[in-house]
Order: C-alpha cells, then structure tokens, then sequence
C-alpha cells in the first residue's frame, strides 16, 4: 500500500558516474559527482572520503546523508553560503559523518540547490503586470512540483526516493564502502526521506531521523506545516508517520525532536514515539528505538543519533 501511495514505479537506467571535481578538505577529500537516476535527469552530489581510508585495503561504512529546505547538499559539507553568518540548522551532518572515519554522500533533492527552479514563474508574470498582490505573494516550491508529477501519475516524493535510492546503488558500489553497512540521515525533508527509504529499502542498516516525527493530522491537517515533497497519496485512509516508521524494524533508528520545534510538536513525537517503541519490543529489540527529545529548536542535533548510528554500523 506505501508503494502504490508514492506513485507509479520509474524505470531504473544505468547510473554512469563521473567526477567532476576533487578536492583536498583537510582531514578528508571532497568528491563533486554526477550520476544519472534516468533517461533525462542527472543528480549532483557530494562525496566525502575519509582520508584515513584512502591507500588502504578493507572497506568502510558510510552514510547517505540528506537535506532539508535550504540552500541544498551544501549545508552538509560546510559551503552553505550561511557558513559565514554562523551557519544553518544542518549544522554539516556530512561532516559529522566522515570525520567518524565513514564515507558520506549528499546528493542534491529535486527542487533543491542545483536543481532549484530558478524563479517562480507566476511571480515573474505578477511582477511584470506590477500587480500589488505581489508584495504578499509566496508559493513553496514542493507544492508546484507535486502538482506537476502528479499530471504525470508520480508523487513527487515518489520521485526523490527514486533518485535516493540510486544514491545507495552508487554509494555500495564505491570501491571505499562496504556495502552491507550503510546508513541514512535527514533533517525536516531530508529526515522525511530516511523515515520512508528506510522503510522501503532494507539496504538501510540503522537511521538518524530529525525534525521530523510527528503525525500527519498534526502537521498536516493541523499546524499545515507540509510541503508536496513529503506527501504519499491517501496514505491517512491506512497508516500514519508512526505506521511507516515500524516498517524500519528491527534495523536500529534514533528520532531526534527539539522541544522548539514550531512545526513537529516534541509531544507529538513523543506520543507517536509510544507506538514506533512497542513495535520493535514486540519483536524483542526495544533497545533499537531511540528518541531524543533535546531543548533545542528545528534543527539537526546528532549528540545520541550519530554515535548509536555509528556503533551499528561498525559492530
């Protein structure tokens, strides 16, 4: 039923890689990629290489790491354009990652950075007819994007799965990752993304989640915090947030809730939390689901995601 809700399936073509930029980032190399998720679309991404797995025999974890609403993948890797005014609420997971000795990969969402559209083109009709509603006017850009793939039978977040999910094709086939430990982490979208591949793709051996679990009649139907991006179709005639997220199980997951978080209410998290912790004690491993609920706001916090993620995946 989840897979039918996110749209028709999208035919798998071949990845072609390529580097198209390397660089020297300190304590580890900055890879830029290129790959190809199909016939007509290509996905930039960043890739980050330890340097102490560089030269060596043996393979590492690594960790799919994905964004949320802001400038793109560069909010990961320390390029946001913010680093300079004290940075965002990503606060450079990517960089958490490899500096934990695992290979990171952050590509770029549909929508996103580089694959932003460059301007909404009512906005530029409006403008040019020097319409006063202009002043007030303001569309997310999810939301223009689903109506389009939705034309076309997808959802789009049916689409940005798609392409997630040809990131781990092209993370497990790095000569520096071992295939069989990898993780995912996401912030707000990028959480709502790990919540749903983790739950489709057993490839996904342990996830960090934030800003992200509440229910979709809380922040949807009530707070109306959602964008197109994080929509199944009628997925509420079946299940909830919660319900997708027991499909994780019994791979380890931490939740991470801030207690100022505007649009996912720690004590909605905590309460659907309830329900996520029984599934997995149900199968004898309560120990695999974690919440941390910390004072902070909606932003990344990694203090017990992060390390737990790492333990599972190089136990």
């Amino acid at each position: 039923r989840l897979t039918r809700a996110l749209g028709r399936p999208v035919p798998a073509v071949p990845l072609k890689p390529r580097t198209i930029e390397r660089v020297d980032a300190g304590d580890h190399v900055r890879e830029k990629v290129v790959y190809r998720t199909t016939s007509h679309m290509d996905v930039p991404a960043f890739v980050l290489i330890p340097k102490s797995v560089l030269g060596r025999k043996g393979r590492v974890p690594a960790v799919l790491t994905i964004h949320g609403h802001g400038y793109g993948a560069v909010d990961l890797v320390g390029l946001s354009p913010e680093e300079k005014t004290g940075g965002n609420a990503h606060r450079n997971y990517a960089l958490e990652v490899v500096r934990r000795g695992m290979v990171a990969l952050a590509p770029e969402l549909r929508g996103f950075g580089q694959r932003a559209v460059d301007e909404d083109q009512l906005g530029v009709i409006l403008r040019r007819r020097r319409d006063p509603e202009v002043a007030f006017f303001h569309r997310d850009m999810c939301n223009v994007q689903n109506l389009k793939a939705d034309l076309l039978g997808h959802t789009l977040m049916g689409l940005q799965l798609h392409d997630l999910r040809c990131g781990l094709d092209y993370l497990a086939a790095r000569p520096e990752v071992e295939a069989s430990r990898i993780g995912a982490c996401g912030l707000s979208t990028g959480g709502m993304m790990t919540l749903f591949l983790a739950a489709l793709d057993p490839r996904i051996r342990a996830a960090v989640i934030s800003g992200t679990l509440t229910s979709y009649r809380s922040y949807a139907m009530r707070i109306e915090t959602t964008c197109g991006t994080q929509l199944p179709h009628g997925i509420l005639r079946f299940g909830d947030l919660a319900d997708v997220a027991c499909l994780i199980a019994p791979r380890p997951v931490c939740f991470e809730s801030g207690a100022e978080d505007f649009g996912f209410l720690q004590p909605v998290a905590r309460r659907e939390f309830v329900r996520i912790r029984r599934c997995y004690r149900v199968l004898g491993v309560p120990e695999r689901a974690r919440l941390d609920a910390f004072p902070g706001g909606h932003e990344w916090h990694g203090a017990v995601g992060l390390p737990m993620m790492e333990r599972w995946l190089k136990r």
